[in-house]
C-alpha cells in the first residue's frame, strides 16, 4: 500500500463585499498536509512523504521510475551489514533501522524500516506496522506542520520512534519491578517456575530493544553527517536539523544506558529466582532429613518391642505402654531442642 502525504497552500480569511473599503479581503496562507492512498503516478512535486507499507513489486518499480533512484527490496532491508543499511546512491540517502513493536503478540518483535531522503522528500519502506506510525499520523491530524518537508518529517517521525522505544523500556521495567516483588514476597503466590518464564520473556524483549537502539544510534549519527544538498536544507533550517539529531543521539545513548540497567536487573532477578528455588529445595530436603532423624530412635524402640520373645522386660506390665510413649516423647523433644540449638530448624 502506498500512502502519499501532499503539502498544499490553504487560504483563509474574510472576502469583502466590494461596497466598503474597510471590508478589504484578509488572506492568511498556511501549508496543510493531505494524505491519500494512491499509485506511484500520483506522486508530484507537492509530495512530502511517501509511505510504502507492504508494497507490491509494481509499486516499487513505479516509484523507482518516478524518483529516479533504486529502492531496496525486503531482502536488502534484512541485511545486517552497516554498509547495506546506511549508504548513498544516486544522490539519495538510504537509512535502515530496526524498530521494536508488539504486532499483536505478547512479546516484542523487531523489523527493519528504511528511510530515504531524496529530492527534499521522505520515502519510508516497511513491512511492519508499528504503533509509532499510527501515533505520528494522529499528530499530523492536529499539527500538519510536522510534515512540512521531507527532512522535517524524517526528524519528527524519528522523534516519535525514539519516544515509543522509551515507552517500551518503561513498560518492560515496570514488569520487572512486579516480578521482583513476586520473588521476594514472604508469602509467595506465584510459582517461581512461572516467574522464570516471565523473566526469560522480559530478557528477550529488552534484547530486541537494545538491538533497535543500536541501529537508531547508527542511523542518527549517519543522518547528522549528510551533506546539505542531500537534505535540501540551508541556513537556520540546516543548523536546526543537525541540532535535533545531536539531541536525538544523546537520547538514544541515555536509553541504551537505561536498557543496560534493566538487563542487569533481569540478570540479578534470574539469579535470585534460581537461588530461591534452590533454597526451597534445600528446606524440603532438610525437613525430610530432620523428620527421618527424629523417627529413627522411635523406630528402634518399636522394633525392639516388636520382637517375638516371651521373656522381655515390662512385656506384661500394664504401665509399660505408657512408659514407652513418654520415653518416645522425651526423645522427640530432646532432638527438637538440639536441632534448635544448632539452628538447623
Amino acid at each position: 500500500m502506498l500512502t502519499i502525504h501532499t503539502r498544499s497552500l490553504h487560504v483563509q480569511g474574510h472576502i469583502g463585499d466590494g461596497h466598503h473599503e474597510a471590508s478589504a479581503p484578509l488572506h492568511h496562507a498556511a501549508h496543510i498536509v493531505r494524505r491519500h492512498h494512491g499509485h506511484p503516478d500520483d506522486v508530484n512535486d507537492h509530495a512530502v512523504w511517501i509511505d510504502l507499507l507492504n508494497p507490491t513489486r509494481e509499486e516499487e518499480l513505479g516509484l523507482e521510475a518516478k524518483l529516479g533512484v533504486p529502492l531496496p527490496t525486503r531482502e536488502d532491508m534484512a541485511e545486517i551489514e552497516t554498509s547495506s543499511r546506511l549508504y548513498m546512491e544516486e544522490g539519495a540517502a538510504f537509512m535502515t533501522a530496526l524498530v521494536t513493536f508488539f504486532g499483536g503478540e505478547d512479546h516484542l518483535q523487531t523489523g527493519p524500516i528504511t528511510f530515504v531522503l531524496v529530492g527534499g522528500r521522505l520515502v519510508t519502506i516497511r513491512y511492519i506496522d508499528p504503533a509509532s506510525f499510527t501515533i505520528f499520523g494522529d499528530h499530523l491530524e492536529k499539527q500538519p506542520g510536522l510534515c512540512g518537508s521531507g527532512p522535517a518529517t524524517f526528524l519528527n517521525l524519528l522523534d516519535v520512534l525514539i519516544d515509543r522505544t522509551a515507552d517500551l523500556i518503561e513498560k518492560t521495567g515496570a514488569g520487572i519491578d512486579a516480578l521482583s516483588k513476586a520473588i521476594f514476597r514472604p508469602r509467595r503466590q506465584e510459582k517461581l517456575e512461572d516467574v522464570l518464564n516471565q523473566l526469560g520473556m522480559a530478557q528477550n524483549d529488552i534484547a530486541k530493544i537494545r538491538d533497535s537502539l543500536v541501529s537508531l544510534a547508527r542511523l542518527t549519527a549517519y543522518a547528522a553527517g549528510l551533506e546539505r544538498d542531500v537534505i535540501a536544507l540551508k541556513g537556520e533550517e540546516a543548523r536546526d536539523y543537525h541540532d535535533r539529531l545531536r539531541i536525538m543521539s544523546q537520547d538514544v545513548a541515555s536509553l541504551s544506558d537505561h536498557a543496560s540497567y534493566v538487563t542487569g536487573n533481569i540478570t540479578f532477578l534470574l539469579d535470585a529466582a534460581l537461588g530461591m528455588i534452590n533454597l526451597e529445595q534445600n528446606n524440603i530436603v532438610k525437613l525430610i532429613s530432620i523428620t527421618s532423624v527424629i523417627f529413627l530412635p522411635l523406630t528402634l524402640i518399636a522394633s525392639i518391642y516388636g520382637m517375638n520373645f516371651e521373656a522381655m522386660p515390662g512385656l506384661h506390665n500394664p504401665e509399660a505402654f505408657w512408659i514407652v510413649v513418654v520415653l518416645m516423647l522425651i526423645i522427640t523433644g530432646a532432638l527438637l531442642w538440639w536441632f534448635k540449638q544448632r539452628r538447623w530448624i
